[in-house]
């Protein structure tokens, strides 16, 4: 075992203050958050408030569990988050996966054609008019056609396909095995850290998002749950002008929310965390 020298064991000393200082920082502001929403109306006006509720309270819970759309809106963004994810994945493993190999026929073409559509995105009239032609509009679909596949996230996963060796598939060719087996027996076994990542960008957009739902759809049952919340906010805000003393503050209902959205995305991300960086970083690897 190699000794380290004096200044070696300062640095990493020095490195861990600084890690757990930038930890502190970053945890803080959430811990923050529940402290408030769980906390009482007094304390909550007052800032009192640190990282230990004040006075026990879930009044910011109570109001918006009397919302009964905020139910269908969950519904709506799991069904989003869950078949959108998998679509996406899907359509971009698909796709990501033929631009990988060199053999391919006007491959750089194609790939140019697809990093156009980064610079020149469509406007919103545009797409108005395309979706109304498409019927999907105050369709659930449009919070999922639309973003089957993300330039960026293609991109990556050509990088990482790149870097698998073209001796491994044509190995798999000469065993029998058609290009979609090789894909979903070879490819993505081995990309599991890759499409993980992927995997969750798409989970974090779809679970988030809620543009597209405030313009394409009219009917309030089918919102998804962040534009259900965004309208449960600016209820509360004119509610608390006309209060008498018994709804809870804005921002705490507003601090509810954040802790609503986030929670499902922090009891996923430590099952595959350990798969991020690794994704990441491979697929910045060029082949």
């Amino acid at each position: 075992m190699t000794r380290r020298s004096t200044g070696e064991k300062i640095f990493g000393y020095v490195n861990g203050l600084f890690l757990i200082v930038f930890c502190i920082t970053i945890l803080y502001p959430f811990v923050n958050i529940i402290a408030i929403s769980f906390s009482s109306t007094a304390a909550a006006n007052t800032g009192s408030v640190t990282i230990f509720p004040i006075g026990f309270n879930i009044a910011a819970y109570k109001y918006l569990a009397n919302y009964s759309q905020l139910l269908s809106g969950l519904n709506v963004t799991l069904f989003v988050t869950i078949v959108g994810t998998f679509l996406q994945l899907l359509f971009t493993v698909v796709t990501a996966y033929p631009l990988s190999r060199r053999n391919l026929p006007y491959r750089k073409f194609i790939k140019f054609f697809i990093l156009l559509t980064m610079l020149f995105p469509p406007g919103i009239v545009q797409t108005y008019i395309l979706f109304i032609n498409l019927n999907l509009i105050d369709s659930i679909w449009v919070l999922i056609l639309p973003g089957l596949i993300h330039t960026f996230n293609v991109i990556v996963m050509i990088s990482f396909f790149e870097t698998i060796p073209q001796e491994l598939i044509e190995a798999s060719r000469i065993d029998g095995l058609s290009e979609f087996k090789i894909i979903f027996k070879i490819i993505f076994p081995l990309s599991l850290a890759a499409i993980s990542t992927i995997g969750l960008f798409y989970a974090v957009e779809n679970w988030n998002a809620w543009f597209n739902g405030s313009i394409f759809i009219n009917t309030r049952e089918k919102w998804p749950l962040q534009l259900v919340l965004k309208n449960i906010l600016n209820t509360t805000i004119t509610d608390n002008s006309l209060d008498t003393g018994t709804l809870p503050p804005a921002y705490q209902v507003q601090m509810a929310m954040v802790f609503i959205t986030t929670l499902p995305i922090l009891l996923i991300y430590p099952f595959i965390q350990k798969y991020f960086v690794k994704g990441v970083m491979i697929g910045g690897i060029k082949g």
